[in-house]
């Protein structure tokens, strides 16, 4: 698990409308992180957490920006 899976999480939903859709239209929470695993996610809500944390005190926000 880590912190850089997060990112990289947060990052794939920001730019992966399909992958956004499936990931927001399950309703089981196993499934949901079943699903994250499957597609080569591995962090926790602490982490996930501390993801947050980290792009806000770069960005200014808890958002990734996007690529210019």
């Amino acid at each position: 698990m880590s912190i850089d899976s997060a990112i990289a999480y947060m990052t794939r939903m920001r730019d992966d409308a399909e992958f956004r859709r499936k990931v927001n239209e399950c309703d089981d929470p196993a499934a949901n992180w079943a699903y994250l695993r499957e597609n080569g996610f591995d962090f926790s809500v602490d982490e996930f957490k501390l993801a947050q944390k980290q792009v806000y005190e770069v960005h200014g926000t808890d958002q990734l920006p996007y690529a210019e």
